[in-house]
């Protein structure tokens, strides 16, 4: 079997659970490559066969881009003959496109070149939740992808098929739910998780759906009653300065401290220095984006520590695969209730065991998740004949 991947952008920093997936497959003896229209992290994120086939250059890269989405004329800008090019040649089994956009594009070539090619289509979050509600064409062409029989569609959970039954019109027996899987350094034996001092940290890009204001306003609280606590921001994005502007506004910044990156390799022994995790995500009332599943939570249980989510999106099904002392579902928006819950889950001292580590290792191992994949290629395959 022979599997084309197509990644519109190879590979993105905060996609490492796609690099990972792709490179588990493979190594499953099955022969892979990888098309791309723009190569990234090229040094720390290697792979022996990838094509470049970039859309066609309109004056710059960011003129492109407009032009592409915005104004929907991707169409006008691929390169089909390129991908002919690459179909001739790498003769692939199955194309298995991550993301919307990626089945956009595919959608778009496989109907220029009059190709059917069993397709597996993997959606992540914003591309189901929040792209088809405000890109009309965006949505009629992937809800025309789900009418055709050589397309079958994955998700990492039940709260994202919900949503691709309701916004895409795909049928939810054209839909799998397969896991995200977990690197296994996250669940690897490690120190027991200590709660000599309160350390509170989170995970996230900074922007306005992952609600790190709610936290930051909730920590406030904490500190009236452990002054010396602390909480950790890991991310950037487009509202870090005006978290920071909030932090010095209500005289808590020294008690914060805002991390840009960390190598996702050094990402268990941080986390392991903490012990409350806090994913304080909203539904974006403007973007209509919220959490598909979370898998920045999902490491921080696999690592041991206690674990605050939000009732949004799939979140909440993180809270079945422990008892409510580690993991607990508050309401969004609510201050209060990440304040109360952050010294509730302190008082406790319940970090995830190293029995429900295990059971979270199993479901979400990368064993389980490629070979959930494999076995779609081989069903769409089989549906083709």
């Amino acid at each position: 079997m022979k599997v084309l991947h197509y990644i519109p952008n190879f590979s993105v920093t905060t996609e490492t659970f796609i690099y990972d997936q792709v490179l588990g497959i493979q190594d499953c003896g099955i022969e892979s490559a990888v098309l791309t229209s723009k190569r990234l992290n090229l040094e720390s994120r290697p792979f022996s066969k990838v094509y470049l086939s970039p859309f066609k250059m309109v004056l710059n890269e960011r003129i492109t881009q407009s032009l592409t989405l915005r104004f929907q004329l991707m169409p006008f800008l691929i390169d089909y003959m390129y991908w002919q090019k690459i179909l001739n040649e790498f003769q692939p089994d199955v194309i298995h496109c991550h993301t919307g956009n990626a089945v956009k594009t595919w959608m778009h070539v496989s109907e220029r070149l009059g190709v059917t090619i069993p397709t597996v289509a993997s959606m992540h979050g914003s591309d189901v939740n929040s792209e088809p509600l405000i890109r009309k064409r965006y949505k009629e062409i992937l809800s025309k992808a789900g009418r055709k029989t050589f397309v079958h569609w994955t998700v990492p959970s039940d709260f994202l098929k919900e949503k691709m039954t309701v916004n895409l019109s795909i049928p939810a027996n054209k839909i799998s739910i397969v896991h995200n899987a977990i690197n296994p350094i996250f669940t690897k034996p490690s120190e027991d998780v200590s709660f000599d001092q309160l350390k509170v940290i989170s995970v996230g890009r900074f922007i306005s759906c992952k609600g790190q204001i709610f936290l930051i306003r909730a920590f406030k609280q904490v500190l009236s009653v452990y002054p010396s606590a602390t909480l950790t921001l890991v991310g950037n994005g487009p509202l870090r300065h005006s978290l920071i502007e909030l932090t010095q506004e209500l005289g808590i910044y020294e008690s914060i401290n805002f991390i840009e990156n960390i190598r996702h390799e050094d990402l268990p022994q941080f986390l392991s220095e903490h012990n409350v995790y806090v994913q304080p995500s909203i539904r974006d009332e403007v973007t209509c984006q919220e959490e598909s599943f979370g898998v920045a939570a999902l490491e921080a249980m696999a690592t041991g520590l206690s674990v605050i989510v939000t009732n949004c999106g799939g979140l909440k099904e993180l809270a079945h695969f422990c008892d409510t002392k580690s993991v607990s579902v508050i309401k969004q928006k609510d201050e209060d209730d990440i304040a109360e819950a952050i010294q509730n889950h302190f008082i406790q001292k319940s970090p995830v065991s190293t029995e429900k580590r295990a059971i979270i290792s199993d479901i979400f191992s990368s064993r389980k998740n490629v070979n959930s994949l494999i076995d779609i290629y081989k069903h769409t395959i089989n549906q083709k004949k």
